[in-house]
């Protein structure tokens, strides 16, 4: 794994001290394993691709989950506008191209419905299904 600039560490943990609502009502339930016993980080940075110029290029994503490569991003109302829209489909092309599983909710879906979402997370596991039947994670709760 590349070392992570000042800078990009930086840019992490503001905002993980500025975290939205619908951030912190998420990450309340992904903390210290509590769903499946899977190590989740907030507003990580993941690395992309390095520019010709030698800049590495990386993109913070909400929570990650490096064991299983998938990321969890929470939308809100910006994320609708055209440009926003268009900069998240180019990140999660970058992503996937990574091998990455990118998942999204609406920040409603987090405070309407906790349960749907924490279960979509969990069945989400199931796109690495041999890897996970291996670490017995079906039969966890």
């Amino acid at each position: 794994m590349k070392k992570v600039s000042e800078v990009i560490i930086g840019v992490s943990r503001r905002l993980r001290k500025e975290m939205t609502g619908s951030e912190k009502i998420l990450w309340e339930k992904l903390k210290s394993k509590q769903l499946k016993n899977i190590k989740f980080l907030r507003q990580a940075p993941v690395y992309v691709y390095t520019e010709n110029s030698g800049l590495d290029r990386y993109i913070i994503s909400d929570f990650l989950c490096r064991e299983y490569n998938l990321i969890i991003e929470l939308d809100w109302s910006v994320h609708d506008l055209k440009e926003i829209y268009e900069l998240d489909k180019h990140k999660e092309s970058l992503l996937t191209n990574l091998w990455y599983k990118i998942i999204r909710f609406k920040n409603e879906e987090i405070h309407s419905n906790l349960e749907k979402v924490l279960s979509k997370i969990v069945a989400s596991f199931s796109w690495q299904g041999e890897r996970i039947q291996e670490r017995g994670l079906k039969n966890r709760s």
